[in-house]
């Protein structure tokens, strides 16, 4: 059902960069957990992380980054990396930021909802219920479970059925232009976050949906 008078029903945010906290200053713990030495800490030591200083000149990406980070520190994947955080360091996962814009929302009578698609992958179903703000979720789309991925429009039409709400009354945050843009595809309004300064996407999402 429709809120009356608001030009949305629900909010929906991608996990990884969203939700999740930076892990560069995560990574000092998860080396006194495993002995394991990691080298780099992207801004935190710009001068210190070359790979860091290719991705400000523009020659890698910031999923390239993280890609190439987990590479040269002797991980199969970047999957393997963050699912080691988990593992190592889970209270140190979510953004206090985003739990409590996922909590005001939820106060003010929208639905809220995560659509993911390597957050169950990496992390496992276990991991969320354990936390609380994942299990207050109205919705929980793992988009690979349907062999999906964005920004194929499949895993955001089933997030919105899940949310019981139409597309269009949707705001969906993620930090890859690529899954923003087809959010807008199926008409949702989407919010791109830079996962350096999450802030103006927060405000931004907090003005459209009229929270404080």
């Amino acid at each position: 059902m429709a809120l009356v008078g608001r030009d949305f029903d629900a909010v929906l945010l991608d996990i990884g960069d969203v939700i999740t906290a930076p892990v560069w200053d995560q990574l000092d713990q998860l080396e006194r957990v495993t002995g394991r030495r990691l080298v780099g800490r992207g801004p935190l030591d710009p001068d210190g992380d070359e790979l860091w200083q290719r991705h400000l000149s523009g020659e890698l990406s910031y999923t390239e980054y993280w890609e190439t980070f987990a590479a040269s520190n002797g991980f199969d994947d970047w999957r393997q990396l963050f699912r080691e955080l988990t593992i190592h360091v889970p209270e140190r996962f979510g953004d206090q930021d985003a739990y409590d814009l996922m909590a005001d929302a939820r106060s003010s009578g929208y639905k809220v909802g995560v659509l993911t698609n390597d957050g169950v992958s990496i992390s496992g179903p276990d991991f969320f219920a354990k936390i609380p703000e994942f299990a207050a979720l109205d919705a929980f789309v793992d988009a690979r479970l349907n062999g999906t991925a964005k920004p194929d429009p499949e895993p955001y039409l089933r997030a919105a059925k899940a949310l019981q709400a139409d597309t269009t009354r949707v705001v969906f945050l993620d930090d890859l232009p690529a899954s923003v843009d087809g959010a807008r595809a199926v008409g949702m309004t989407a919010v791109l976050v830079d996962p350096l300064d999450k802030t103006p996407a927060f405000q931004k999402t907090r003005q459209l949906l009229g929270l404080p």
